[in-house]
């Protein structure tokens, strides 16, 4: 028998707690008011499914054989959540969930797969949508999802501030878990002063894959800081850490729009031609540079290798967006880390 969704689960595998979070929000939801629930679903689903949510109450209609005076109806609809921390799912298990959808009530049936999909590639469940399409004649309804696509459709515009706060505290959690891709959203500003004319020419930077001053984050942006400001940005495409040419890791890929073995290749080439170092190289593979000027208004000059930068307020997409909107702008009014 399952357990009931609660504040207080007690349940201490990640998955079985990030499920019980997330189905509470959607709870309180319901509670305030079940229109907020059906929007979320719309949203998600991509299609109206207010009349399955919640009762609703006509009057005077008309049926096959009379005319009552009022109605009270509620729709069936059936809803399965599978959770996974990371964005791998088993056909086996899905399918499992499909057949159990079938046997269930009548109505509405929909099997949600929530995840941490970042290449956006939802053809891992062909096989899985075929099954919807053809073995149950499109009675049943699969949607693959993000947790980025889950906490933004929470946030609707006219939800009372307790619940806007609640759906803030769901973002927090998942971030702190890694389930939300916040790394597209800082900047990397790393101190290019020795080797800077080289990182312009090759799209390249290279340290040692090791920890300390060294150990960086994930980051969607890569900035160039010499002489108390950053002059340019690039996206950072990926990250390969290499020990030799027969023990090459990607590490982070931000850019799906590049082969993996293109990728490393290049990676292997660069360590090949500049890296003299016996520690194993972490090269950052970086896109076009454009030019901005993110100024350093604090006394001295960089401290460490490395800064960190939360970019996320200011709504940019791409490095040329965001060397447009650091231009003239100064440090101090940015949330930083080196950590």
């Amino acid at each position: 028998m399952g357990k009931p969704i609660s504040l207080f689960s007690g349940y201490s595998q990640r998955e079985n707690r990030t499920t019980n979070y997330c189905l509470l929000v959607l709870k309180l939801l319901y509670e305030e008011n079940p229109r907020y629930l059906a929007e979320v679903f719309s949203t998600l689903l991509g299609e109206d499914i207010g009349d399955h949510v919640g009762v609703t109450f006509r009057q005077q209609e008309k049926k096959n054989s009379s005319v009552p005076d009022g109605l009270i109806v509620q729709k069936s609809l059936t809803i399965f959540l599978e959770t996974k921390n990371f964005d791998w799912f088993y056909d086996e298990q899905l399918e499992r969930h499909l057949a159990g959808l079938e046997q269930s009530s009548p109505g509405l049936k929909i099997l949600i797969a929530l995840g941490s999909f970042e290449d956006g590639d939802n053809s891992r469940f062909a096989q899985v949508e075929a099954l919807c399409k053809e073995k149950y004649h499109g009675e049943i309804r699969f949607a693959a999802l993000t947790f980025e696509d889950f906490i933004g459709a929470l946030q609707l515009p006219h939800l009372p501030k307790t619940l806007v706060d609640t759906v803030s505290e769901l973002r927090a959690y998942l971030d702190e878990e890694g389930l939300l891709p916040s790394w597209r959203e800082l900047l990397d500003v790393v101190n290019c002063k020795k080797s800077y004319e080289e990182i312009l020419a090759t799209h390249i930077y290279l340290c040692p894959a090791r920890g300390g001053a060294y150990s960086h984050a994930r980051c969607g942006f890569f900035g160039m800081y010499r002489n108390k400001r950053v002059d340019r940005i690039a996206d950072i495409l990926a990250v390969v850490d290499v020990e030799s040419e027969s023990s090459v890791i990607m590490k982070w890929k931000n850019d799906q729009n590049h082969k993996d073995q293109t990728l490393k290749n290049t990676a292997i080439e660069n360590v090949r031609r500049r890296w003299t170092s016996d520690d194993p190289a972490r090269v950052f593979l970086l896109g076009e540079f454009f030019e901005t000027e993110f100024i350093k208004d604090s006394r001295n000059g960089m401290q460490g290798s490395k800064q960190y930068f939360n970019v996320a307020h200011l709504g940019v997409q791409t490095a040329q967006d965001l060397a447009q909107v650091l231009q003239g702008k100064t440090w101090s009014n940015f949330q930083s880390s080196d950590t």
